[in-house]
């Protein structure tokens, strides 16, 4: 259901930037129209209960997005309109680009397992390869994670997938112990704008994938003490969003 949230913001984020450039366009999505742009004909039953629970989400959680009433050829439409606006230049050059903007849900046994499972951990949505801009955009990547997971002194190893479309990082830690509270500090949470999401992965397919790894036993620690990435956090939604979804899984 998040990544169904995710890919609804995403594709609302884009027209509001077309309509910058466009006057021709109307400034809302008809949301039936949202909804098959994303979910192939084929699939729309088998998702009506996800693609359900994610217009709710939003309804509940999201305040960029309003949710009204347009005629729209003759026929009345429940439309998304995209409530941030534009910034200038100026603007944007004094907002931090990679910040972490607090929990989009709270962690329960639905979508947190009860104990850690292997001491590796594969993490999604943390940048958009095609956004990113410069030569070591990854190490501001690198730099977030420790900072958010700055209590826990047993990430050992941390990999980037620059080329990643998911937007994909690995972290190995010294013991499932360890990767269980990375678990509980990144997943769900917001950083960017995007909603991060987090899986275990095996300790034998994370050597498979970065054999360099295998002799990693020194802990990391962020770069400086200014915590950068984390001087803007906020909630992003209430903490009694009751439509989570189990997004657990074992790679």
């Amino acid at each position: 259901m998040y990544d169904m949230v995710e890919r609804i913001i995403g594709v609302l984020r884009i027209h509001n930037a077309s309509c910058q450039e466009n006057n021709d366009l109307q400034p809302y999505l008809p949301i039936p129209h949202v909804r098959d742009s994303l979910v192939q004909p084929q699939d729309r039953k088998k998702l009506k209960k996800v693609w359900d629970r994610a217009v709710t989400f939003l309804s509940a959680n999201e305040s960029r997005i309003r949710t009204e009433s347009q005629r729209i050829g003759g026929a009345d439409f429940l439309v998304w309109r995209w409530l941030q606006p534009s910034l200038s230049c100026d603007q944007i050059s004094l907002i931090p680009s990679k910040v972490w903007q607090g929990k989009a849900f709270p962690l329960d046994r639905r979508n947190s397992p009860p104990n850690s499972l292997t001491p590796c951990l594969k993490i999604r949505n943390m940048f958009d390869p095609v956004m990113e801009v410069g030569e070591n955009w990854h190490l501001a990547i690198h730099e977030a994670i420790l900072e958010k997971c700055c209590d826990n002194d047993g990430i050992v190893h941390i990999a980037v997938d620059k080329n990643s479309r998911e937007g994909c990082v690995y972290v190995k830690c010294l013991s499932a112990e360890h990767s269980g509270k990375a678990f509980k500090a990144l997943h769900g949470s917001w950083f960017d704008g995007k909603l991060v999401t987090v899986k275990y992965l095996r300790l034998d397919r994370y050597h498979q994938r970065f054999p360099q790894a295998q002799g990693c036993t020194t802990s990391l620690k962020p770069s400086n003490t200014y915590m950068n990435t984390m001087s803007r956090l906020r909630h992003h939604t209430s903490p009694d969003s009751s439509s989570n979804t189990n997004s657990l899984g074992f790679s």
